[in-house]
This record gives structure tokens, sequence and C-alpha cells, in this order.
């Protein structure tokens, strides 16, 4: 055995290396748990949703064409002639003038007789304007006994009165001045009878052109309006006819629209002057401005040799049915 001294040095150097030992473990397990809490601080934990589930994949957008619209349009030349001729063939040769205008886009197309259709009472908005550009000029006003022939002479077809005004705003020489205003290259007024001057559609276009504020140039003839005060008398009174006169062009018009119009009729008999003469064949006439799928149009169809009125006004009303198509996009 050893000495007591000896034994106390061995056991003091077991206790100094146990108590290293010992430290050593400390340090590496407080290590471990730092290193440990940084992972989980790091690591974000887990989705709620259930690994057995995978998340939906997106789904790849697709884009299905609209189909274009079908662009309105215009119905073809051929197309309108084609319904026009078969119209016009009900009647002689120069039976048939029809006009239309689309103020909006300028679209007009015109189709038969050039001139010598007679107009019927359609004369009397040429006389009343005639005496409107006549007034203008002198920077008046039409007088009192002016008004109480024009109204009843437009509103109520009234031949007394028409003949009456004529004949004071100076006759044949002052429809023949306001026809050059007008811009109505193929208009002549009657020797003797307002009711009997020959025009075509294209001029009942010219006629009603300058009605407009902004009137649109008709087969290359600009216009200017005729004066405020003008416009609202003549269509005013345009508005305002006979229920039992509001066919022709108006069969066109959209439901509810305001139409202004005049209308003619006549049968033309053989106790008039030369080339006036008819043999009790009908002239169906009438000029207007309607609205047709919302769009401004002026209208002017002529027909005459009809053998009556009511043909005559059934053949106005299906040549302006025919040639709309052609200004105003369907």
């Amino acid at each position: 055995m050893g000495s007591p001294h000896v034994r106390r040095r061995r056991w003091t150097a077991i206790a100094a290396s146990v108590l290293a030992v010992l430290a050593v473990v400390s340090i590496v397990l407080l290590t471990t748990r730092e290193s440990g809490k940084n992972h989980a601080d790091a690591t974000p934990p887990p989705p709620s949703t259930s690994a057995s589930t995978p998340a939906p994949s997106p789904r790849p957008t697709t884009h299905t064409a609209s189909p274009t619209p079908k662009k309105p349009s215009l119905a073809s030349s051929a197309t309108v002639n084609a319904a026009l001729r078969k119209l016009a063939s009900q009647l002689p040769a120069g039976g048939v003038s029809v006009a239309a205008l689309n103020t909006k886009t300028g679209a007009q197309y015109s189709f038969g007789a050039g001139s010598g259709m007679r107009t019927g009472s359609v004369a009397k908005l040429f006389v009343l304007e005639a005496a409107l550009l006549a007034h203008e000029r002198d920077g008046t006003e039409l007088s009192d006994g002016e008004m109480a022939l024009a109204t009843p002479m437009i509103e109520n077809s009234d031949n007394k009165a028409e003949y009456s005004l004529y004949l004071d705003i100076g006759g044949r020489d002052t429809l023949e001045d306001a026809a050059g205003r007008l811009g109505m290259r193929h208009t002549v007024p009657g020797d003797n009878d307002p009711a009997l001057t020959t025009t075509s559609a294209e001029d009942g276009l010219q006629m009603l052109a300058p009605l407009l504020a902004k009137p649109p140039t008709v087969a290359g003839v600009p216009h200017k309006p005729l004066s405020a005060y003008s416009r609202s008398l003549a269509l005013g009174l345009m508005r305002d006819v006979e229920s039992d006169q509001r066919w022709g062009v108006s069969a066109v018009a959209d439901p509810g629209t305001t139409v202004a119009l005049k209308n003619g009729w006549l049968s033309v008999d053989n106790e008039n002057g030369p080339g006036d003469n008819d043999d009790d064949r009908w002239l169906v006439n009438s000029v207007g401005i309607v609205t047709v799928r919302g769009q401004q149009v002026l209208l002017s169809a002529f027909t005459q040799h009809g053998p009556d009125y009511q043909s005559g006004v059934d053949l106005v009303e299906a040549l302006v049915k025919a040639i709309t198509p052609a200004v105003v996009a369907r």
C-alpha cells in the first residue's frame, strides 16, 4: 500500500479529471441546445394542409376568341337597282324618280327619271320656300295674310291657298328664282299652275336640304340653310299635316319619331296646256325628312302615269323602302 500522502495526490488527480470531463459535457450540451434553437427559428413550421392532399397545380389560362361582330353594311347597288327596276316596271317609261340622302354619313342614292316629273302638291312646299326666300332677301317675315295662306296650303294641301300665295309672291318668276337659289337644276315651274311644275327626285332633295341648320351637299351642290325663322316655320307646318296625309316617306320612319313631309297627288286630265295632259292618269309623290335607324334621312319619291291614287301611294311607299337600304346600313 502506498503512503497516505501519495493516495491523497492520486484522488486529487482523479477528482480533477472528473471535473474536467463534466465541464466538457456541460459545454457540449449547452452548444447542442443553442444550435437546436437557432435551427427551429430558421425553419418555418410545416403547412396545415395535409401532406396527402397536394396543392392544386394552376390551370393554364385559355382565351376563347369572341366572334367578330358583323359590321352593318349598305345594300349593294345591284340589289337596290333590281328592286327599284321591278317596282318601276309597274308604270310606263319615265314614271318613277326616287332619291335618298343620309345626312349623318353623306351617303346618297338616286334612281329613275332625272327630270320631267310633275310635282302636284309637292309644289306647295316649293311655293312656301320661294316666299320665305323672297322675305329673307328683304329682311322681313311672312305677313299675317301670307301665314293665313301658307298654313292650310301645307297642313291641308289647300289648292286655293296655294294659288293665292303663288300670285302674291310674284308667280312663275319667283319660282324660277327660288329654283336657282335652291340648286334645283332639273325643275321647270308650270306655265300657269305650280302643280304642273316638273322636277326630279334629286331636286326634291335640293329643296329639303336648306331646311336643315347644317345642310348636306346634294349631288355636288352645297347649300346654305334658310334662316332659323324660315326653317322653323316650314318644318313646323310639315310636321303638322293632316293625319290622312302622313303616308309616303313616313313608311320607313322609326316608330315614335317625328316626320316632316309634303305629299302630292293629282289626276292629270287633258284640259291643260300642251305637254301637261295625261289622260286622267295619276301622279303620286312624297318628299320629307325622316329618322331611320336613328339617322336623319332626306327622301324624295315621284311617280306619274299611274292608274289610281291608292296604287300610287303603295308604289311610293315601296320605292322608299327599297331605296333606303342604299343609304342606311342594315
